[in-house]
């Protein structure tokens, strides 16, 4: 009789992976695909030309500034103080000024490719200055400079007829003062003839010589606003340029096209693989 064995399952060997990569293949497979690369480095590099061509690169913009300086008087403590506030000039710059110096500027218009600029108006914290900026390419400094000075030669009549209107007052203060000074010691002379009390006098004399000092002081510091720079030019950051956009696009292309070299690769390598393990299970 015959004596039946019980079968052994079989031993299968696990299939083992390969985790290592190997440097040569890899050289190898993307330089069989490295016209892969070459042509998604290129197309990388026409779109970021493209896109710098498209920015105006060429085309530089500046900022030209042009400060003012409005003028201060002394008053009767000895403090400084505005002629007229920086808030008014500011005001009646925006209000009034700016519109009529833009509607010159239009007027005197000499091209079709002229565009209407824009003035913009600050006033620094704890300063005097008033201060105009605009941002225009080179060809349009000139423009700029004529716009920038018409202002300020507004800004200045405004601030000249009020430095003329506060003489005015002081002339007809310190003339008054004067006149009270003469009677005052007129009257002082008669009450030193006739034995009087000069107490009262004296005081009074003392007072209107200080308030005559004061004015004098005040007349003497009143000056004229002063133009401090005109139309001056500063580059603004036109931040990344059009050479590095497109180092830029040509790095970032390499690095795609080689992404798209191993990609393509691997795709072959796997359809490649299917096709063997279909072979072998028919």
């Amino acid at each position: 009789m015959n004596e039946i064995r019980p079968s052994q399952p079989r031993t299968t060997n696990p299939p083992r992976f390969d985790d290592e990569i190997d440097l040569v293949d890899l050289a190898l497979a993307l330089w069989r695909r490295k016209w892969t690369v070459v042509v998604v480095a290129l197309i990388f590099m026409v779109l970021a030309a493209l896109y710098a061509f498209a920015r105006g690169d060429g085309i530089k913009a500046s900022s030209y500034a042009s400060i003012y300086s409005l003028p201060k008087s002394v008053d009767e403590n000895g403090n400084d103080h505005y002629i007229i506030g920086p808030s008014s000039v500011m005001e009646l710059t925006e209000r009034v000024f700016v519109p009529k110096s833009l509607k010159e500027d239009r007027q005197a218009k000499s091209s079709e490719s002229w565009r209407e600029l824009e003035i913009g108006l600050d006033h620094p914290k704890s300063t005097s200055l008033i201060v105009l900026e605009t941002q225009a390419t080179e060809n349009e400094a000139k423009r700029v400079e004529t716009l920038h000075e018409s202002i300020i030669e507004r800004i200045a009549g405004l601030v000249e007829s009020e430095v003329d209107d506060l003489r005015e007052k002081l002339d007809r203060r310190i003339e008054m003062l004067e006149t009270r000074l003469a009677n005052a010691e007129s009257l002082a002379e008669s009450l030193a003839q006739t034995d009087g009390d000069l107490a009262d006098i004296s005081l009074e004399i003392s007072k209107v010589k200080a308030d005559l000092l004061s004015a004098e002081l005040e007349k003497s510091s009143l000056a004229s606003g002063r133009l401090v720079e005109l139309g001056q030019q500063r580059d603004l950051d036109e931040g990344v340029s059009g050479k590095l956009i497109v180092a830029l696009g040509a790095i970032l292309g390499l690095f795609a096209g080689l992404f798209a070299a191993l990609m393509v690769n691997f795709i072959a390598a796997a359809r490649e693989r299917l096709h063997d393990e279909l072979d072998a299970e028919d």
